[in-house]
Parts: C-alpha cells; sequence; structure tokens
C-alpha cells in the first residue's frame, strides 16, 4: 500500500492493471496492489463436504428426539443438531459425483462417557414386534450407576421414522417389547441403543444392535 497526492489526478478512485487507487484523508490517495489469485470456493474437499453436510442436516431432522437427548454433553450453545452432525461426518461417503451415502451401521445418535449397558434385540416378524432382554449390572461407578436407563431407538429407513422406547434401568434383569409400524420389514430397519443418566445429564455412545430372528 502506498500514499500519494496527485495534483494531475486529483482524488484518484480507479484501477489500473493490479493497482487500485482511492481517496483517503488529509488529500492523500491511496494505492493498493490487488491480489493475483483468488479462492476457489468450489474445490473438491469444500463439495464432499457440503455434500456431507447437506444428507446429515436431513437426517438429524429425523433424529431430533433422540439427538436431543443423546448429546447431553454438548458444548453450551451448540444445538443437538450440531453435535449430531458433528459425530456423524465420518458415517457419510461422498462419490466421484459428490452424491453422499449414509452407512447407517456408522451412525451415533448418542454420544458420552458413560458406560452402555448388556442387552439383546430379537425380532418377531410375525408379530412385528421387537423385545429388548436386558442383563442386570451389579457393579457401580461414576460411568455405571443403578439408576441409568437404556434407550433403544428403532430408524425405518424408508419412510425415515423413528421410534424411541426407554426400558429398563441398570439394575433390573426383564424384557421390553416395541411394537413396530405396519410394513416395517427387518431389512429397513436400524437399531441403536445408548444409557442415559436418571437426571438426562449423561449418555454413553450409542451403538448399533444386530438383531436375532
Amino acid at each position: 500500500m502506498a500514499l500519494f497526492k496527485s495534483f494531475v489526478l486529483g482524488d484518484v478512485r480507479k484501477s489500473v492493471a493490479n493497482i487500485t487507487m482511492y481517496a483517503g484523508a488529509n488529500g492523500y490517495s491511496i494505492a493498493r496492489g490487488k491480489r493475483n489469485t483468488v479462492r476457489n470456493p468450489r474445490t473438491p474437499g469444500q463439495l464432499t463436504q457440503r455434500a456431507k453436510m447437506k444428507a446429515l442436516q436431513k437426517v438429524s431432522l429425523y433424529f431430533a428426539p433422540v439427538a436431543e437427548l443423546g448429546f447431553p454433553g454438548r458444548r453450551a450453545g451448540t444445538t443437538f443438531y450440531n453435535a449430531f452432525v458433528k459425530a456423524n461426518m465420518g458415517a457419510v461417503m461422498v462419490d466421484e459425483e459428490y452424491n453422499p451415502t449414509i452407512d447407517y451401521e456408522k451412525i451415533m445418535c448418542a454420544e458420552g462417557s458413560l458406560q452402555d449397558g448388556t442387552l439383546t434385540v430379537t425380532l418377531n416378524e410375525d408379530q412385528n414386534m421387537v423385545t429388548i432382554t436386558q442383563e442386570a449390572q451389579s457393579r457401580w461407578s461414576v460411568l455405571a450407576r443403578p439408576t441409568d436407563v437404556l434407550y433403544v431407538v428403532v430408524y425405518e429407513k424408508t419412510s425415515n421414522q423413528i421410534i424411541m422406547e426407554p426400558c429398563r434401568n441398570r439394575q433390573e434383569n426383564g424384557m421390553t417389547t416395541i411394537t413396530l409400524d405396519d410394513g416395517w420389514v427387518k431389512e429397513n430397519l436400524e437399531i441403536y441403543a445408548f444409557m442415559l443418566s436418571k437426571d438426562k445429564r449423561k449418555a454413553s455412545n450409542s451403538r448399533r444392535l444386530t438383531m436375532n430372528s
């Protein structure tokens, strides 16, 4: 940048070659060099990131009831939508045409430091029902309290519908049944589980469950 006074040009306000001139204070004009390069706002990396963000922002709407409970440890001022998107960037693959595909085996619908629980999932397709069988725990710590409750999430991928069911706490054995909506089939279902503290301020990482038939 340079300051100068021009008695011929007066107050200059124009560009010449790679120099831009404009009026400054006290009768001086200012000359500033232009940038020789312009950043490309559509680099492959940026396009990939945008494709992932767009896909996850859409899915976050379907998982909103779960994510609202599943991300209690997020930073102040961060929404559960933001937390869900950040946690799941690795669950989206983008092809050469920048078309995103979500790997539902990698989806995280909860995140935290609590220990997860011990359970099995059985699907009865004839009765259109999922049964959750929990095993009671007997050892406790700050990461596993007796009052922590198991939450199970059933997601139907074609209709983008979700059922979230609170089950039993850590100190209970027992079964919880979830009745599925009509038309739901095993091939379109994803089931996740996570633990949530009684005061809903702490969660475990969610995990995808394998269904037995």
